[in-house]
């Protein structure tokens, strides 16, 4: 019915002219841009040459690369490109797609796309209408303003979290461009507020635990507030606080390369990206980072900073079993990481990189800390049914370092084992060290256990365990005769060592959240066996001297 009203154009309201143009808040890549312009269309992770088709014609292989197709993000790129072409270009595609979707039917009318496309076209009103007619110019107000109906009818559809706050973006970006009266930008900036404080909760997190997610999350709120000060208006107080707790939680996740830590189905972000989020931010004086948000524990010394996961998987489809994994960076480099997200990607690469395995962390007989649970019916992906439902975690300093200890249940009512992990890291960094457990609590957690190994008779005695230590696909390993592996990586090396069990070296993989083929790379597994309801292991990696 809405879209049978605005192609009526049924209370439509359309003004003669912007009554708005702010200035772009990110600038794009003339490269890609170069590549849109001869027909190889890359979105996320895949890429689809059609050099005389046009994107509108196209096929797109997933539903990731339909919304970065129609989500009008490509406008930067095009507009870095800064030449008559692109500009031709750009137009020539916009006014496509207004002609063949612009009555509100067809694909990237989801809440979210339509919020983020509404935010392109805005930011780039100047770009696209210079030299355009009057008639084309009549033609983009009347699209910004179908937007800005379906966004203010359909936003709260959108999934809360990421997706409402773009849809809420783009409708106040859609109301302050056609709308020059406070009355109008006000409402709108109030239903962006109201957003913002349902998504950001008190720890400055988003319930899916994913950095990345939180990094664009803080892009579409500052971005919205740097608009609505040039448009003469402040940001609204529960928006303004929304972006303080999220500035405030990237910075405390923020690792020494710039970039993010990769957990529950977001990468390390784009390159620049963190920064410019935080940047947007702009705090007047920005505290020290937190050594914790958002259920992840930062250590940070010398050069070296360690994320760790220390709380349950989010209740989302996306959630990796990596309760107390971490990720491990030095400078510029990242020698510890986990697998990475493969939402994108063929076959069962999704569901194994959500797996504990394939996370820093430790496996028990093959089995995640989180699973999916039996009642789940139908295509995933999933959210896990079964997991921790206790985690703790704490820090501690002293003359030494600093020390994270952390346990989950997750394995307690399957094999009745308590994870305990502890983690060391000295002043100056150069000093990493840990120490896993496994132990039954008591005399229940101990028949269980009892249970789970006569399962397995074929193993041996007791359960088998590996802590999973994945590696940069650009670290080179070498396992040493005295059971140590060396990790070498861009002039660095590190030495690995273990006590109380094996370590090997075995192949894994690691991903990006827009690759779709994983690159291949090494990871260190520590094995050893947990008897009489408990095992241990501890490890250590050490910088030495240049490779």
């Amino acid at each position: 019915m809405s879209g049978l009203l605005d192609s009526l154009g049924l209370g439509l309201r359309v003004p003669e002219a912007l009554a708005f143009r702010p200035e772009p808040l990110w600038i794009g890549d003339a490269a890609a841009a170069r590549r849109l312009m001869d027909g190889r269309f890359r979105f996320a992770g895949q890429e689809v040459r059609a050099k005389d088709l046009g994107p509108w014609r196209l096929t797109p292989p997933s539903a990731a690369f339909a919304a970065a197709l129609h989500g009008f993000a490509w406008l930067d790129d095009l507009a870095a490109a800064g030449t008559r072409e692109a500009r031709r270009v750009a137009q020539s595609w916009l006014f496509g797609w207004i002609a063949q979707f612009g009555e509100g039917a067809g694909p990237g009318w989801a809440p979210e796309t339509a919020g983020i496309r509404a935010t392109a076209w805005m930011e780039r009103a100047d770009f696209v209408l210079r030299d355009a007619s009057a008639d084309l110019e009549r033609r983009f107000l009347r699209a910004l303003a179908i937007h800005e109906r379906r966004l203010r009818k359909g936003m709260d559809s959108a999934p809360e979290g990421l997706a409402r706050l773009r849809a809420a973006a783009g409708h106040l970006n859609c109301t302050l461009a056609l709308h020059a009266e406070d009355g109008a930008r006000r409402a709108a900036a109030r239903r962006l507020a109201a957003a913002a404080s349902l998504a950001v909760n008190e720890d400055g997190g988003l319930n899916s635990r994913a950095p990345e997610r939180l990094c664009e999350a803080l892009i579409a709120l500052a971005a919205a507030a740097r608009h609505l000060r040039d448009a003469g208006l402040e940001p609204e107080p529960d928006h303004a606080a929304a972006i303080a707790r999220a500035q405030s939680a990237l910075r405390a996740l923020r690792m020494r390369d710039g970039g993010l830590p990769r957990f529950h189905g977001g990468g390390t972000g784009a390159s620049g990206r963190l920064d410019h989020a935080l940047s947007l931010a702009h705090p007047r004086k920005a505290p020290p980072p937190r050594d914790r948000a958002m259920g992840f524990v930062r250590l940070a010394a010398g050069r070296a900073t360690v994320v760790v996961d220390a709380a349950r998987p989010p209740a989302t489809p996306l959630a990796h079993a990596s309760t107390l994994g971490f990720e491990l960076a030095w400078g510029a480099l990242r020698p510890i990481v986990n697998c990475g997200p493969a939402g994108e990607a063929s076959g069962d690469w999704a569901a194994a990189c959500r797996a504990t395995a394939a996370q820093s962390s430790l496996s028990l007989e093959g089995v995640s800390s989180a699973r999916i649970g039996p009642a789940a019916r139908g295509p995933g992906p999933h959210p896990f049914g079964e997991g921790p439902r206790e985690v703790e975690a704490e820090t501690a300093q002293d003359a030494e370092g600093s020390w994270f200890l952390g346990a989950h249940d997750g394995y307690l009512g399957s094999h009745g084992l308590v994870h305990r992990r502890r983690l060391f890291l000295s002043h100056d960094g150069r000093d990493f060290r840990g120490e896993d457990v496994l132990e039954s609590p008591d005399a229940a957690a101990r028949k269980r256990f009892e249970r789970a190994a006569r399962a397995h008779p074929e193993t041996g005695a007791g359960l088998a365990f590996s802590a999973h230590f994945h590696l940069h696909p650009e670290v080179q390993a070498t396992a040493r005769p005295d059971g140590s592996v060396t990790l070498a990586l861009d002039g660095t090396r590190w030495t690995f060592t273990v006590n109380g069990g094996e370590a090997r070296l075995r192949d894994s993989v690691y991903f990006e959240p827009e690759q779709t083929d994983p690159r291949a790379t090494k990871q260190v597994v520590v094995s050893a066996r947990a008897v009489e309801y408990g095992g241990r292991v501890s490890w250590g990696l050490r910088l030495g001297d240049p490779a």
